[in-house]
């Protein structure tokens, strides 16, 4: 009976919302729902919780669609074309799939992520990112306390072994020392299992790309010793979670983006390439990491002999779960993208990639860090199935559809750009829309 009422009353409120315009508290309805999702169904034993997140993100992408349709925007009209044409893609791949149950569940895998972006790109001008900004801030240092608190105890505050086996339908055979597998790490301590606390989401990996966002939340809006007490707090979070996806957004928006607009942008490239090089070379020793970067070369692979795709229920981890996976693209949610939809989603991110360069080679320095999040994000999709989780990356969603708004400079930093998120949120765009051009 509780089902019910927790899908009604989040569609309920965010509806509600959505109509006066609120649109930042139906994100940080958003947040808060995936950061206190885990813990609520461990504690009441009750999965209906498990649609707290994809409620309030539903409804939102849905109202962007009814904003499309009704809107004299062009540019939102043809956003709305290619959203119907993945719908119909999406829907080819469900009717090819074996399983009903784990064609639904892919399905979701790409229609809520792609559809945040199309969310983001839809309300760019209209969401007050500043105060989004300020929420993520606030749920970051309270993720950052329960982590170091695990970390500390050496013990996940609250026993996730009963979420990880009836929700998440994980095998109890794979358990380590009671707990679900991700919570240790493999050769990072002399061959030793290290420790790794997954905070309020209890899963390391998925509460890396909060803390990730975080960070970025903490260089765009604040200063002097509190940004670095932030960053530090962070940064020492993600190294004992060694959450891979994490500390790659936190380098990117850190280190990358402070010498790209301190010292130059060829410092930035040659730093970033390097760095990319670096960390590559060594979590390719550690773990279970080779996975993810072979998941994404035979994704890519087998969307290229695969013009139309696989279709669901042939990889992932929703598949492996059934015994139906066959191994290629699992463990890199982008490999995955390629794997089921082929030549369509290879295409569109080879055009995404072709946006961010031609944005990062005009759009001024100071106010490229959005610009950097999408990059960092998008390398992690790349190396991650969790980025499709709903607990902690929406935000991250909606910001790549953001920065996809953004129009190109004609000259280099010749003038701002208008974009719904510069590198201090603004909540309207410097320039009018009306002199957007593409």
């Amino acid at each position: 009976m509780l089902l019910p009422f927790v899908v009604a009353a989040s569609a309920v409120i965010s509806f509600v919302l959505i109509m006066g315009r609120a649109y930042h508290v139906v994100i940080l309805l958003v947040i808060a729902a995936g950061w206190s999702q885990a813990p609520l169904i461990t504690l009441t034993r009750s999965d209906a919780f498990q649609y707290l997140d994809d409620v309030p993100a539903a409804v939102l992408v849905a109202a962007a669609v009814i904003r499309a349709f009704s809107s004299q925007d062009k540019r939102l009209h043809k956003a709305l074309g290619l959203m119907l044409l993945l719908v119909i893609l999406v829907g080819i791949g469900f009717i090819r799939s074996p399983d009903a149950d784990i064609g639904i569940a892919q399905a979701r895998q790409v229609l809520m992520p792609l559809g945040l972006v199309f969310a983001g790109f839809v309300y760019r001008d209209d969401i007050k990112w500043r105060k989004v900004s300020t929420y993520l801030l606030l749920l970051t240092a309270l993720t950052v306390a329960w982590a170091l608190a695990e970390e500390v105890m050496q013990a996940p505050l609250l026993d996730p072994a009963w979420y990880h086996v009836n929700v998440v339908g994980g095998n109890p055979r794979s358990m380590r020392m009671g707990l679900p597998p991700a919570y240790f790490a493999d050769g990072v301590s002399n061959g030793e299992l290290a420790f790794r606390p997954g905070g309020p989401f209890m899963n390391p990996p998925v509460m890396g790309f909060l803390l990730g966002l975080g960070a970025f939340a903490a260089v765009a809006r604040l200063r002097s010793f509190a940004r670095l007490g932030m960053l530090a707090a962070i940064g020492l979070t993600l190294f004992f979670a060694y959450a891979r996806a994490g500390i790659l957004l936190f380098l990117v928006v850190t280190v990358i983006y402070f010498i790209w607009t301190r010292i130059g942008k060829y410092a930035g490239i040659l730093v970033g390439a390097g760095l990319g090089g670096y960390l590559l070379a060594t979590f390719m020793e550690q773990g279970n990491t080779a996975s993810h970067s072979d998941g994404l070369f035979s994704g890519f692979m087998l969307g290229l002999q695969s013009p139309g795709g696989l279709g669901f229920g042939t990889t992932g981890y929703q598949a492996a779960l059934e015994g139906a996976s066959t191994g290629v693209g699992s463990e890199s949610l982008l490999g995955l993208y390629f794997a089921w939809i082929g030549w369509p989603m290879i295409a569109a991110a080879l055009l995404l990639l072709i946006h961010l360069g031609k944005l990062l080679r005009r759009v001024p320095r100071t106010q490229s860090l959005p610009v950097w999040l999408a990059v960092g994000f998008l390398l992690t999709v790349a190396s991650s199935e969790s980025a499709s989780s709903m607990a902690s990356t929406p935000v991250l969603w909606l910001t790549v559809g953001s920065v996809v708004a953004m129009a190109v400079p004609l000259k280099p930093e010749a003038r701002p750009v208008p974009a719904a998120m510069g590198s201090r949120f603004p909540s309207r765009p410097p320039l009018p829309r009306s002199t957007s051009r593409r």
